[in-house]
């Protein structure tokens, strides 16, 4: 299982984007004021609640898929 930051830094190389796009991007969508340097630490320390990664994630087009293992 990888860690949040590993997602982050996969989904920033396929869309071209840092980790201040994101939290511009996600700002402009829910009209907060989340700084980028709040982000970063919240992803480096493994440390986001889940409703706050699921927000990040549909405001760049993405979502969460839990499945049972085959």
């Amino acid at each position: 299982m990888k860690d949040i930051k590993e997602i982050f830094l996969m989904i920033c190389y396929k869309e071209g984007l840092s980790m201040t796009d994101i939290t511009h991007i996600y700002n402009k969508k829910y009209n907060d004021n989340m700084q980028p340097q709040v982000f970063r630490r919240m992803v480096n320390n493994n440390n986001i609640k889940y409703n706050m990664l699921c927000s990040i994630l549909d405001a760049i087009g993405y979502t969460i898929e839990i499945k049972k293992k085959i």
